[in-house]
């Protein structure tokens, strides 16, 4: 098998008119995620059509990576991929919506094996022995090495051969049409609107008051800001801790060229200046909106709204322990604890008693209606 390192558009312009008359091909991609650069950046696009390997380098000047997605979104050729949600993300954010995903995650699990890494599952189910030194390498970084090109063509070799064999098991199993079912929902998907680059989480709120809350917002926006220009992930420059400390205790600006933990380019008086800027204009807003400096951010409910936030939490539980649990229980006898797991998660539970069940899939709403029929349980109301 050959491995090819397509860097030119000519190339590349080759492969998706090839690749539009395949019935299937193997995909991967390889990305910085806020680790080595700022955002979610695509580093390398692994293809295997059955015969060669491809590896597509969209940080090449002389190629379009947009070229190859007219395959990649073919309605007739399938994509077989590998837990591909962070990459769906991706390419949805590159405006590339694939079409007939056939993820192997979802047909490992139906079929039971317990969640592990493609390594270790391409172990188990093939018997082969992979490489996965590079798994934490820099993708970024050029020229990629010897070992991190051969990691990347493993990621993608072994999928076609993956597949055909999880395809003979269930077909065996009778659960062929629950894989097709599942892997039906990646058309329905839509991420192209989701931020990649979120850094603020609720926790974050933690001993901070509603005043130095929004205080600690601003100041994170400012140096997300920064670390864009930079092109450095916001963590390179500076931890969340001393942007807290800062929201907390904005006078410690004063010894900013002397805080450890913070990039050096940007310790000095230049930009000491802007984020004292900005810590004065967020101080000012803040007392004008007359913003509590002794509640905490994290008290958002009242007594009232948190009883009603318990009753219904018991009613959810209720429902679940009396309703759903008994099925669980069915699943693990007749499918195994993993297959379970997939079928009916916790998570999942949460959505059927809410009914936010759109895009549940057919098998699992006759699931759950033939488990309630011998069970004796009124689920109706949900399903």
């Amino acid at each position: 098998m050959a491995i090819h390192y397509i860097t030119e558009n000519k190339d590349l312009e080759k492969l998706n008119s090839e690749l539009q008359q395949s019935k299937e091909f193997a995909i991967d991609l390889e990305f910085d995620r806020n680790r080595y650069r700022y955002g979610f950046n695509m580093c390398l696009m692994q293809i295997y059509d059955g015969d060669d390997c491809y590896l597509v380098d969209p940080l090449s000047h002389n190629l379009d990576i947009k070229t190859i997605f007219p395959a990649i979104e073919h309605p007739d050729v399938q994509k077989v991929v590998f837990a591909f949600g962070e990459d769906l993300r991706l390419l949805h954010s590159l405006d590339c919506f694939p079409k007939n995903l056939y993820d192997l995650d979802a047909a490992t699990s139906l079929l039971n094996y317990e969640p592990a890494s493609l390594t270790n599952l391409i172990k188990e189910v093939l018997n082969v022995d992979v490489n996965s030194s590079s798994q934490q390498s820099n993708w970024w970084k050029r020229p990629l090495s010897e070992n991190q090109k051969q990691y990347a063509a493993d990621d993608v070799i072994y999928l076609l051969e993956f597949k055909a064999k999880l395809d003979e098991q269930a077909e065996k199993h009778g659960i062929l049409d629950w894989i097709k079912q599942e892997n039906a929902i990646f058309d329905h998907l839509d991420y192209s609107d989701e931020d990649h680059n979120n850094l603020i989480k609720e926790k974050d709120k933690n001993n901070l008051t509603v005043f130095e809350w929004f205080i600690y917002c601003r100041l994170m926006d400012f140096f997300d800001e920064k670390a864009r220009e930079l092109n450095k992930p916001m963590y390179h420059l500076v931890s969340k801790k001393i942007v807290s400390d800062l929201a907390q205790n904005p006078t410690r600006v004063h010894d900013w060229k002397q805080t450890k933990g913070v990039y050096g380019g940007i310790k000095n008086e230049s930009f000491k200046s802007q984020l004292q800027s900005v810590l004065d204009s967020s101080i000012h807003e803040a007392k004008e909106q007359q913003l509590s400096d002794s509640r905490k951010a994290s008290d958002t409910m009242s007594s009232q709204e948190y009883r009603a936030m318990r009753n219904e939490q018991n009613q959810i539980n209720d429902i679940k322990n009396r309703l759903l649990s008994p099925i669980q229980d069915r699943l693990v006898t007749d499918f195994g604890k993993h297959a379970k797991s997939f079928i009916l998660p916790n998570r999942l539970t949460k959505e059927i008693i809410a009914g936010e069940t759109e895009l549940m899939p057919d098998y699992k709403v006759k699931l759950l209606r033939r488990y309630a029929e011998e069970l004796d349980l009124d689920l109706s109301e949900y399903v």
